[in-house]
């Protein structure tokens, strides 16, 4: 747009320097004089003036009188004061005198009498005086007032007559004319008749000159003729000369425009260059940036249904522990009903062996008591024989086999807590790590919005804009092309801790599958051993029941 105003701005002034130098040669070629002539107007405001101007000086000579009569009596009473003021000294100092040789009482009284008399006559005088000086001084005032408005009056009615008269005309030669002077109007007639006096001779003189030789008014003509033309000529010589000049100055101006337009024009077509491509790249980036959010899209999916798949590992492993532990509770009731069965039991063997001998139940319950010790202290296992040890030995067996597989359970259990523990906190980290990849995810959007208004804001430039923008612009592109590499850069990390967090998920499920496999494992040995030892308890019953009815 600039380039195009400039332009314009050069074709119009080429355009008004052509106008003028046609104007100046046809002015050279066809001169026209134009001789003014007055109007009937002019000379009747002149007649008018020069009527105002003698009334007004009349008056000036009336306000001039007066000002020198009021001037003359001002002197004269002013005068008047100063000999009554001495008048009055001079009374006072005679009187003081004459009173000097009388008596102090009389001087005094007929010094107060013409004290008072003296003094109002003063008094009244002075105030006589005052009144006539204030009046006189009004009137100067008024007078002095009245010359300045007519001094103004005149300097205007001066330059009226300067600008109708002219300036080098005398007011004072006009008034010494004889006849009078009626004003410009009888100028112009005095000049218009002289005028045709100078054509009558003229017309005269060159009758007379007709009478001469036409050879040399021939001569002479063509020399005049000649002259003029060679004047004409040099002129327009000249003339020509200058409008060249600036007709090479115009084209150099044309030329250097013509330059600075193709200049222009190849910082623009560069400039759209630099657009494209940076449309292009806009375009390419935002593909990648769809597909990036597409990905974590699905990360986030994946995240979210192994977070729910874990915690529903979690229930299950909790549902678990939870029937394992009313298990270990039915189990401990079951062993605390048997030893109460056995307290029975012992205390019906303890009855009947009562009825038999002394000796032999001495000797039976020495080697009870013997072998319950032993057992005691050696954790005797449950595979020993029921004819060695007699019926309670069994049952003391079963009831420390019990308590192992509840020891071991539930040391089992604190492992699994603690490894809950472990998978809990886990979780909790990633759930934390989730969040912060969340507020980068969200930063890194917010910057590809401003990156990407930034980048409509390009197309909005001018395309009158210089090399400047154009250096701007190409800088700016090349801080928003780093932008994208950036992103990349952070979404290849994200990735890549996205693929450790799967690992890591991974294996945290092969743990806890295997975990569930001992688990499940031990439970089902804790069963058996259980079921081994109900049926072996059974079976020792029964064979004490016959030992005893034998």
């Amino acid at each position: 747009q600039d380039i195009t105003a400039e332009n314009e701005c050069l074709q119009r002034a080429f355009e008004q320097t052509e106008e003028k130098l046609r104007e100046l040669s046809q002015e050279k070629l066809n001169p026209q004089i134009e001789i003014g002539k007055p109007t009937e107007l002019a000379t009747t405001k002149l007649i008018e003036l020069s009527k105002k101007y003698r009334d007004r000086t009349a008056e000036m000579e009336a306000l001039k009188t007066k000002c020198k009569n009021l001037g003359a009596t001002l002197i004269i009473k002013e005068d008047e004061l100063e000999r009554q003021r001495a008048e009055l000294q001079r009374i006072v100092k005679s009187e003081a005198r004459k009173d000097s040789g009388d008596t102090n009482q009389i001087n005094i009284e007929e010094k107060e009498l013409r004290n008072n008399l003296s003094g109002r006559t003063d008094r009244e005088q002075v105030k006589c005086l005052k009144n006539k000086l204030q009046r006189a001084q009004t009137k100067l005032c008024e007078s002095r007032n009245m010359c300045a408005t007519l001094r103004q009056e005149i300097n205007k009615a001066q330059k009226l007559l300067c600008s109708e008269v002219g300036e080098n005309v005398s007011i004072t030669a006009l008034s010494s004319v004889p006849g009078g002077w009626r004003g410009r109007a009888e100028q112009i007639r005095s000049l218009q008749q002289k005028v045709a006096e100078l054509q009558i001779r003229l017309s005269d003189h060159e009758r007379s000159q007709k009478e001469f030789s036409s050879e040399r008014q021939n001569l002479t003509n063509f020399r005049v003729a000649e002259k003029e033309r060679r004047q004409q000529i040099e002129n327009m010589a000249k003339e020509f000369r200058q409008a060249e000049v600036a007709l090479e100055t115009s084209k150099r101006k044309l030329d250097a425009a013509k330059a600075r337009m193709k200049v222009l024009e190849n910082e623009l077509s560069v400039a759209k260059g630099n657009i494209a491509m940076l449309n292009e790249k806009r375009s390419h980036d935002d593909r990648l940036i769809d597909a990036l959010n597409e990905r974590l899209k699905i990360v986030e999916v994946r995240y979210q249904e192994r977070e729910v798949e874990v915690q529903n590992k979690e229930h299950k492993i909790e549902r678990e522990n939870a029937n394992i532990k009313n298990e270990l509770r039915a189990a401990q009731l079951h062993v605390d009903r048997l030893r109460r069965r056995l307290e029975e039991r012992e205390i019906e063997i303890d009855k009947l062996r009562s009825d038999v001998t002394s000796d032999q139940s001495v000797r039976c319950r020495n080697s009870l008591r013997s072998d319950f010790r032993s057992t005691d202290e050696h954790q005797i296992s449950p595979t020993v024989s029921p004819r060695s040890l007699g019926e309670p030995n069994e049952y003391v067996t079963l009831v420390l086999a019990a308590e192992a597989e509840r020891v071991r359970l539930l040391e089992l259990v604190t492992v699994l807590n603690q490894r809950l523990d472990k998978e809990r906190n886990e979780a909790i980290e990633l759930s934390e790590l989730l969040r912060k990849e969340k507020s980068k995810y969200a930063k890194l959007e917010s910057k590809l919005r401003n990156s990407e208004k930034e980048r409509l804001g390009l197309f909005k430039v001018n395309s009158g804009y210089r090399a400047k923008s154009c250096a701007k612009s190409s800088l700016h592109a090349d801080e928003e092309t780093i932008n994208p590499e950036e992103i990349r850069f952070k979404t290849e990390l994200l990735e890549e801790e996205c693929l450790a967090l799967k690992t890591r998920l991974d294996t945290v499920q092969q743990d806890k599958a295997s975990d569930l496999a001992m688990y499940k494992r031990m439970l089902d040995q804790a069963r058996k051993t259980f079921k081994d030892a109900c049926r072996n308890k059974s079976l020792a019953v029964n064979g004490s029941r016959s030992t005893i009815t034998v």
